[in-house]
């Protein structure tokens, strides 16, 4: 499709002011715009230097969505109003609880319910091979139902190397917010996370480039994080639950397999 000058210069302006932390733009044909009808979505390097400032600042206001080694995932405010923008952002399914992209283990462990964790898997540094996984932990009295939490239970994704940095920062950003009531009274700060897509698309999680700036331009996300740091094998992380006397799937997923060797066989439920 043809653009006029004036279209390009106008396309020019809307990445100005982040022209400096860009990696490139892609200009893709309009589709079924709902909020922003510019053509260009910025793609902003995850490695350069204003990325991780850039994220924080906008995250406390508008979803982000950012591009992990398997997948695209949308991360948004660890509160009952970030919750409600992903809500709006995925049209999401009633029954759909949110995730957290986790920053420092030692607070995520901290929230899991006295004896609620099996004795081969109580500290951080158990944990570190769980890299790539999200981990499911009774947060809460099995009673407890919000946004975040179902049944008492939350997962929280663990990443490495420059994503767990990013979660880090962004999550000490909100140190300093009021309790909000979708954590049951002891606040936890990581971002929110979701996978990329409308809720229950056919399609699944959103694992292409191409995909990911379509999804942007249709909801309104101003701009998409990249990495390098792709993997050869695709999809929506695996989900671990840990109990105190067993570990179960609750979803299978890229490198479940290197998951379940870590597990000792008295705590294998599957």
């Amino acid at each position: 499709m043809e653009t006029s000058i004036a279209a390009k210069h106008a396309m020019m302006r809307t990445v100005t002011p982040i022209k400096h932390t860009m990696m490139e733009t892609i200009t893709t044909p309009l589709r079924k715009p709902v909020h922003h009808r510019t053509t260009a979505i910025p793609l902003i390097d995850m490695n350069t230097p204003a990325a991780m400032a850039m994220v924080t600042r906008t995250v406390h206001q508008h979803p982000v969505l950012i591009q992990l080694p398997t997948v695209f995932a949308l991360m948004a405010a660890p509160t009952a109003e970030g919750a409600r923008q992903l809500d709006n952002c995925k049209m999401r399914l009633e029954g759909k609880n949110y995730g957290t992209a986790i920053g420092s283990l030692q607070h995520f462990l901290a929230q899991a319910r006295p004896g609620a964790l099996p004795c081969d898997f109580h500290t951080a540094e158990q944990f570190r091979n769980m890299e790539g996984a999200f981990i499911r932990l009774q947060f809460r009295h099995r009673h407890f139902q919000s946004a975040v939490i179902r049944n008492g239970q939350h997962q929280g994704l663990l990443l490495n190397g420059p994503f767990r940095r990013l979660f880090m920062q962004v999550e000490r950003s909100f140190d300093h917010y009021p309790q909000d009531a979708i954590w049951g009274g002891n606040n936890y700060t990581a971002l929110l996370i979701t996978s990329c897509n409308i809720s229950g698309h056919p399609g699944g999680s959103i694992t292409s480039l191409n995909g990911a700036v379509a999804f942007a331009r249709e909801r309104g996300i101003p701009f998409i994080v990249t990495t390098q740091q792709t993997a050869e094998e695709k999809g929506s992380y695996p989900v671990l639950g840990f109990e105190r006397e067993a570990v179960r799937v609750h979803r299978e997923g890229p490198g479940l397999a290197r998951f379940l060797q870590q597990i000792p066989a008295g705590l294998k439920n599957w």
